[in-house]
């Protein structure tokens, strides 16, 4: 049963399927995830007693994704980075080419496609110094953290890296990228084309938009389920230590 008070994050993490609602509705549930349903509607003028309706009967429909929440850490690594962090890396050129060219065709009738432009290559540019920081740095630790508790690994835990305070930094990148994108859609108004645009500008903005979607999950499998999770486990090997 979902009430005002309950944490939007809380609800995809057990109901993934109620991810269209909040994108339908504007609700950050990565980033913002700690917001209840009541300060969610708040901020976007809507009534929560309708919102959880719809919520509700999402949660009645058949799930169309893995349950998550229930996944070995290891697993859920493995998906984010064939699932999020490949899509992020395939689709950067693509839309990259896209900007590119309806600036430099249609930029003096449509000035702010070179704002829209420089948001996203600075996206680009730090999501990818961002996702290599995951790869090189914090999942391998993970990983490790996992194997040291399943007895797979016997070993010390060194204090080269903190997964906490690496987490710390990571989420405050992720609300950057939040924020990036938030601005690129009030840019785009809400990633409409002007009317009578070419193909290439609905594309442009239909592939922003999918791929700030996608940027919505990951972040909220990493922010809502996979940090948390290797928090935990970090605190309770180094007390035992």
């Amino acid at each position: 049963m979902i009430s005002q008070e309950t944490h939007v994050g809380d609800i995809v993490r057990s109901h993934f399927q109620t991810v269209k609602i909040f994108d339908d509705h504007q609700i950050d549930f990565c980033c913002g995830g700690k917001q209840s349903v009541r300060e969610a509607c708040e901020k976007q003028s809507l009534d929560p007693n309708e919102v959880i309706e719809k919520l509700e009967a999402a949660i009645k429909s058949p799930a169309d994704a893995p349950e998550f929440d229930k996944m070995p850490l290891g697993e859920l690594i493995q998906y984010i980075k064939e699932n999020h962090h490949s899509y992020v890396r395939e689709q950067i050129p693509m839309i990259s080419k896209f900007l590119n060219k309806i600036e430099e065709v249609h930029g003096s009738k449509h000035p702010e496609i070179e704002m829209i432009n420089l948001h996203f290559k600075e996206s680009a540019k730090q999501l990818s110094v961002h996702m290599d920081k995951e790869e090189t740095e914090l999942f391998p630790f993970i990983e490790k953290l996992v194997k040291l508790t399943s007895g797979e690994l016997f070993d010390s835990l060194s204090v080269e890296i903190s997964a906490e305070e690496t987490i710390y930094s990571l989420i405050q990148e992720h609300e950057k990228e939040g924020d990036r994108f938030e601005e690129i859609s009030r840019l785009t108004l809400g990633y409409q084309p002007p009317q009578g645009a070419c193909n290439t500008f609905r594309a442009a903005y239909q592939n922003l938009q999918a791929f700030e979607k996608d940027l919505h999950r990951h972040v909220h499998l990493e922010n809502n389920i996979l940090f948390p999770k290797a928090i935990i486990l970090e605190q309770d090997i180094r007390k035992n230590n």
